[in-house]
Order: structure tokens, then sequence, then C-alpha cells
């Protein structure tokens, strides 16, 4: 277990805190209904926003 914060600690810290499940919920959700450009930027949208909130907290 040390190994993996360790390893958190290394990519960041952003690893370690995961989103909320409804936000994972509503990506699912979208991605199945979309265009799968528009799931991707989705995706790519949510993992900046995640990994700055990450490195602010």
């Amino acid at each position: 277990m040390k190994s993996f914060c360790t390893l958190g600690d290394a990519a960041g810290g952003f690893l370690m805190s995961a989103p909320p499940r409804s936000v994972l919920t509503a990506i699912l959700w979208l991605g199945a209904r979309t265009h799968p450009a528009v799931s991707m930027m989705l995706i790519l949208v949510f993992l900046a926003a995640w990994i700055k909130g990450a490195s602010d907290g």
C-alpha cells in the first residue's frame, strides 16, 4: 500500500482523490449517446479539471 501512495504522489497526487460518482455516471451516459469526438473532448475537459483541482488543493 505504501508503494501505491508513493506512486500517487509521484503522479501529482491527482490519482489519490477520486472524482464524484455522479460525474463519472454523467460522463458514461453522455459518452454512450454522443459522437465519439464529443465524448473524447468531454473526457479530456474533465481530466484537465480534475488534475487542476487536485494540484490546487
